[in-house]
């Protein structure tokens, strides 16, 4: 190549214009090679499904739908995780068949649904995410027109209730004051100032570097175990006691007990919401695999020989009776 330049430049001497078209088609070869390279994506076949191919741009276009752009841009397939790389080929899979029956469904996606969707999505809809909003209500109207919201009654909430209760079970629980800074002198002297009778929920609005200081200092309840250890010196004691200072990762903290919450379980009438969403997904989630599962019995998937390495045997299906 450096040969190749300093004949450019000799002949440059000669021939003024050589080296301006040396460039130029040079130029032209970069751009190819990059065309080719973003061709090679979609024409690059990971397996079959049936006779329809699935390509390394279909994988791509699928990780970036489920949120995980950051694992296909600019990074060949090989690169990515081996999680990454299975629920991007599992989805496509199953998107295909969704968007196949939808398809022969005749189900359209109206304008006003499209705005309405990205609305209630994302902070700032822009234009460029309508595709996406399109094929999120296309595959969502799809599964719909398969699964239909089956009727759950309320005998069968109760007994799903009944029988597990230990989901409901809320362990005992502080209710804690808080306050965080950055320096130990600093926490210090609030903590002094506190054991002389100043407002707690003043000095917490004033210094507290922690997110409940404009409420006061006053956390969410939270069990034993579920916070970082300095939170949990508050289960050693009595209500209205103040910690010592306390050192983390986060700062100097000190913290004020005003009552424990005690082990309980919650009513029926707190969780029926809940049980009823739960079980109306775990029914619907079962058709759909049941569909799923005679899909790929009438078109199975077979990766590609090149590709049978980076993909581990998974369940399409979470009761894992159909495997590809």
């Amino acid at each position: 190549m450096r040969a190749l330049f300093f004949l450019c430049l000799f002949r440059e001497k000669q021939e003024p214009n050589f080296f301006i078209r040396f460039l130029f088609l040079s130029l032209l070869i970069l751009l190819s090679n990059g065309c080719h390279r973003s061709e090679d994506r979609k024409t690059v076949v990971v397996g079959y499904l049936g006779k329809k191919a699935i390509t390394v741009k279909n994988l791509e276009d699928t990780a970036r739908f489920m949120g995980l752009g950051s694992a296909s841009r600019h990074r060949p397939l090989t690169e990515w995780t081996l999680s990454e790389r299975n629920a991007a080929l599992r989805e496509t899979v199953q998107d295909f068949f969704l968007e196949e029956e939808g398809k022969k469904r005749g189900i359209k996606i109206r304008p006003n649904e499209i705005k309405d969707y990205l609305k209630n999505h994302f902070p700032q809809p822009e234009k460029s995410l309508e595709p996406f909003a399109r094929k999120a209500l296309f595959l969502q109207k799809t599964e719909e027109a398969l699964a239909p919201f089956p009727d759950i009654s309320i005998s069968i909430e109760r007994s799903f209730y009944k029988n597990h209760q230990n989901l409901f079970r809320i362990s005992r629980q502080a209710i804690v004051d808080h306050i965080v800074v950055a320096k130990q002198e600093e926490a210090e002297s609030i903590r002094d100032a506190l054991i002389k009778g100043s407002s707690f929920a003043r000095l917490a609005k004033l210094e507290s570097l922690g997110m409940e200081a404009s409420s006061g200092g006053r956390m969410k309840p939270y069990p034993r175990g579920t916070m970082p250890p300095p939170f949990d010196t508050v289960f050693t004691m009595k209500p209205g006691e103040i910690t010592p200072v306390l050192s983390s990762p986060y700062g100097y903290h000190l913290f004020r007990l005003e009552k424990f919450i005690p082990e309980h379980t919650l009513s029926f009438s707190m969780v029926k919401n809940w049980i009823k969403k739960k079980l109306t997904r775990v029914k619907r989630q079962k058709v759909l695999q049941e569909w799923l599962a005679q899909k790929l019995q009438k078109s199975p998937f077979h990766r590609a020989p090149t590709y049978k390495g980076i993909f581990s045997p998974f369940p399409v299906t979470i009761s894992g009776s159909q495997t590809f």
